[in-house]
């Protein structure tokens, strides 16, 4: 149950969900663009799009359960910070997009 009161009046929390939410949406968006264009260029770029698709997918909904969770940890007097999983997750969307981006410069240079 979500309480009917607000934590914080800044809705920090409400912010910071609202952006893994769009993130996973624009990670949606680039895996259904990717694997599209794969389809017609090269079959591990679709695998790939693929790939990104389900993760942003999992994103999505873990954004919705991490709210949840959110609420309970910062009314119980816990601190919800956790530096470890926010450097894996910064460290693994800026190789997933390096990756994709030369893949696709690759896709669009060749002669398919």
């Amino acid at each position: 149950m979500r309480p009917e009161e607000v934590f914080d009046p800044l809705l920090q929390q409400e912010r910071t969900s609202l952006a893994w939410e769009r993130t996973a949406f624009a990670g949606l968006v680039v895996g259904l663009f990717t694997t599209r264009l794969g389809a017609t260029m090269h079959l591990a770029l679709g695998a790939i799009g693929i790939a990104v698709v389900c993760v942003s997918a999992g994103l999505l909904v873990w954004a919705g359960r991490h709210y949840d969770d959110l609420h309970v940890t910062l009314r119980a007097g816990e601190s919800p910070v956790h530096p470890a999983a926010a450097m894996a997750v910064g460290i693994g969307a800026t190789v997933v997009t390096g990756l994709a981006t030369v893949l696709m410069i690759a896709a669009a240079f060749s002669d398919g």
